[in-house]
This record gives C-alpha cells, sequence and structure tokens, in this order.
C-alpha cells in the first residue's frame, strides 16, 4: 500500500504541465505560464553527437507480435499505444490495474515493476527547469516499500538492436559533448543521459521532498527499463550519472 499523502504531493507538486495538441503540444511552467523546451531535442542539439547508428542498433531482432505492429511506423505506433495505457493504468489501483486489459508489453511491464518491488503511483509527472528553460516528464513515477524509495521509471519500448553500439562518423565511433566527452553515444547512454536529469529535476523540487519526506520516502531513486517481446531489462541510475546531471542540465541552457 502507497504511504498516505505520497500521490498528492506529487500532484500538487508538479511545476509544470504539457499544454497544446500536435505539433504544439508543449511544456509550460505551472506559475509563470512560460514555455519550455523538450528535454529530449535538448539533449538532441546539444549533447548527442550528429553521428549516424549502425544497422545493429537500429534493426529489430525481434519480430513484434500482432500484425498491425508491423510495417514502417509499427514500432513508434505501438510505443505511444504503450505509453498511453501505461500513463492511464499506473494511477489506478492494482485489483482495478490487474482487472483492465492491457496490450502485451504493458503487462509484461507491469509484472516487470511488481517483481522489482515497484509500486506504480502515477504517469507521466512533469518536472522542468525554469531557469534553463527546460520540461519534461518522468514516464512512471513508483515506491518501494522494501527501501522507502520514490522511484523515477523511464520507460524505453521496442529497442531491440544492440544498446551499447556507438553512432559513427567518418568511420569513428562518436562520444558525446561536455560534460559526457568521454561517453560513446550509444542508446543506451542517451537513454541514460535523460534519466540523469528527468531524476535531477524532481530532486530539484525542495518543497516536494518535503512533502514525501513527511509521507514516509526516504530517498528517490530511478530506472531505466526496456520493454520488448523478448522481456525487460532494467537499468539503475548509478552515482556517476547522478553525478554528471547538474553540469548536463547547465549544459542545456
Amino acid at each position: 500500500m502507497l504511504p498516505r499523502g505520497l500521490k498528492a504531493a506529487l500532484k500538487q507538486g508538479a511545476p509544470c504541465r504539457l499544454v497544446g495538441s500536435g505539433k504544439r503540444k508543449r511544456f509550460e511552467a505551472t506559475a509563470s505560464r512560460t514555455a519550455l523546451r523538450g528535454l529530449t531535442k535538448r539533449l538532441q542539439a546539444r549533447v548527442f553527437s550528429n553521428g549516424t547508428f549502425p544497422l545493429v542498433a537500429i534493426e529489430s531482432t525481434v519480430r513484434p507480435s500482432g500484425g498491425h505492429w508491423r510495417g514502417k511506423g509499427g514500432g513508434r505506433r505501438r510505443g505511444r499505444a504503450v505509453d498511453a495505457q501505461v500513463t492511464r493504468l499506473a494511477a489506478m489501483s492494482e485489483a482495478r490495474r490487474g482487472a483492465s486489459k492491457m496490450l502485451v508489453l504493458t503487462r509484461m511491464l507491469f509484472a516487470a515493476l511488481a517483481e522489482e518491488g515497484l509500486e506504480p503511483v502515477m504517469g507521466q509527472r512533469a518536472v522542468c527547469s525554469t531557469r534553463h528553460r527546460v520540461g519534461t516528464a518522468a514516464d512512471i513515477v513508483c515506491y518501494s516499500a522494501e527501501t522507502k524509495a520514490l522511484v523515477v521509471v523511464e520507460l524505453k519500448c521496442g529497442h531491440t538492436g544492440s544498446k551499447v553500439a556507438a553512432a559513427v562518423r567518418d568511420g569513428k565511433p562518436c562520444t558525446m559533448a561536455t560534460p559526457l566527452r568521454r561517453v560513446s553515444d550509444c542508446y543506451l547512454h542517451r537513454h541514460m543521459a535523460q534519466l540523469a536529469v528527468t531524476h535531477h529535476l524532481l530532486m530539484r523540487e525542495a518543497r516536494t521532498l518535503q512533502k514525501l519526506k513527511r509521507a514516509g520516502v526516504q530517498t528517490v531513486d530511478a530506472v531505466l527499463m526496456y520493454a520488448s517481446d523478448d522481456g525487460v531489462d532494467v537499468y539503475r541510475l548509478d552515482d556517476w550519472w547522478t553525478r554528471k546531471a547538474e553540469a548536463l542540465l547547465d549544459r542545456l541552457a
């Protein structure tokens, strides 16, 4: 069971929100209504290389279940469908969620969360920095009763190619820009950078953290989860990425 006041603390403390639709969809600061730039695009512009990923990184090694997900753009359609379903179901009770109809990847994801001892609290919890004009959202926020930790979850669907094969330019593997200049530019590191900043932005919310502490939360952790028909892989955000997060955020301004 979730601690009393945990969900309210997260909802009431959200510093920004997603507004608009289609191409005009964007994050907006709640207090000032300042338009914010998306985290992923800022990372692409300021940190990631402009190299090309090899086929081993982008080709799917697992055939998706269900014929409607095959063909051009099928993976993205499936990913969007899973994201939408996860967001809707994350805030439900375990009993209601268990009785709901789910896509294959959605059911696998919630099973993996349960195996990790993580209880979903809510989906798409927005975070931002108005000073850096950057906004994003945690795909899922969970709670671990064993460690009394709030856990930010970054979810990636359908990545069945190599997660560690670096992008290449002029025949050489690429690295990222400062402060990650010694880090290879691969999908795993791109997603870890995204998770590190998302986690750091939540950790900057002093009032939210105070409310979470009163609710019994002792720490805030983060994990990256890859869901595919082949299974669910979990990568924990370690101290190295946590230490790089502040400099990484400054790079995005």
